[in-house]
């Protein structure tokens, strides 16, 4: 089926779906429509127009429940093509017990964002903020203990389709390098526990993960192994994020790759990023409460740091207030970046051409239905 067909089938599931009531009364069909304005310092047609006023995206999300049973799903179409964000089953087994099988959430980090503005942070570049994949999982909650565990058999769009939410080691080429990866067989787990005192609410947790990267070409098999310390305060309206997070692809030496480099896949894209390294993150946040809404005032930072001496450090701090009033919702962001994919850069943690901070003003306009 072709993507425009699914895309349409998709477009008369959920009107038909929409038609019957939404299922019943504990079922909800709901979506978003986003447009983005951005001004990129680092593009001179940016700067010559004065900006750009793009469509964003359209989402469909639906959820349905039933006794201990229910269906979650949620599908995007953006201008050029379109994928499933996640799809998932899920059986509440009891009070403490919830399994989930599908397009599901990969338990890791600090959940389920590690950032606060539209651009995220830089570990969703490389597969550790807001990911999903095609497996099982199950998350058992006991008092302040939370244990996630999920076994991740690939990804939601397999190796070749760039279509990813979220960053994925995938196949492709870039210049004369062919990247022949396959993530998959993963087994990813994450705990953490939740202290309440007063105003002040602590949720700290560690995470890993472990898997395969297949190479189909030569039937071999490299791994990854990857594992975060995470920390998510909030007090009186105000919140602090911080993680240590160290990653490992080590591919299969093929002979015709530089195994400090590896390719990764999401949004339609692909690009290069250091095999080995470590990412820190800090964020600090203030929301408000008005009569009318919301706003949350934040600055986010991260940084990857590779783990080979030539490469260089990709750096990325957003400055921001997001808004949320009725069924509206806008992020204002300025975007600070050094070495980073698609702000200025194409890669994550690779040798620079220069050693320039690039800048992107932007604001993402939603309504929500």
């Amino acid at each position: 089926m072709s993507k425009r067909n699914f895309a349409m089938s998709m477009v008369a599931l959920v009107v038909g779906i929409n038609s019957v009531s939404a299922f019943a009364d504990d079922s909800v069909v709901s979506g978003s429509l986003r447009a983005n304005y951005s001004y990129k310092e680092y593009s001179d047609a940016s700067k010559d127009k004065g900006g750009d006023l793009d469509f964003n995206m359209l989402g469909i999300k639906i959820n349905h429940s039933w006794d201990d049973f229910g269906v979650a799903a949620e599908y995007r179409f953006y201008d050029g093509y379109d994928h499933l964000k996640y799809g998932y089953a899920f059986w509440n087994y009891s009070d403490e017990i919830t399994f989930d099988i599908g397009a599901i959430s990969k338990p890791f980090g600090n959940k389920n964002y590690a950032s606060h503005n539209w651009w995220y942070s830089l570990n969703y570049y490389l597969g550790f903020e807001d990911d999903f994949g095609l497996g099982l999982g199950m998350a058992y909650e006991n008092g302040a203990s939370t244990t996630e565990l999920a076994f991740i058999k690939n990804a939601v769009y397999g190796g070749t389709d760039h279509r990813d939410f979220a960053g994925t080691v995938a196949k492709g080429t870039i210049g004369d390098t062919t990247y022949n990866n396959e993530q998959t067989n993963m087994l990813a787990g994450r705990q953490s526990f939740t202290f309440n005192s007063g105003e002040l609410t602590t949720v700290v947790g560690a995470s890993v993960e472990y898997g395969q990267l297949y190479n189909d070409e030569f039937g071999e098999n490299g791994d990854m192994f990857n594992y975060a310390l995470h920390v998510d305060m909030n007090y009186a309206g105000w919140g602090l994020q911080a993680q240590y997070l160290a990653f490992d692809f080590d591919q299969y030496d093929d002979g015709q790759i530089d195994p400090n480099k590896i390719g990764m896949g999401m949004l339609g894209g692909f690009y290069e990023v250091a095999s080995k390294g470590n990412i820190y993150t800090a964020n600090l946040s203030k929301t408000i409460a008005t009569s009318w809404g919301s706003y949350t005032l934040y600055n986010d930072f991260s940084m990857v740091q590779p783990e080979v001496d030539e490469f260089d450090d990709s750096i990325l701090n957003t400055t921001g207030v997001s808004v949320g009033y009725g069924q509206f919702f806008v992020y204002v962001d300025l975007y600070s970046a050094k070495n980073v994919l698609w702000l200025g850069g194409n890669n994550l943690g690779l040798t620079q051409a220069n050693d320039d901070w690039n800048y992107r003003f932007n604001i993402n306009m939603q309504y929500y239905f």
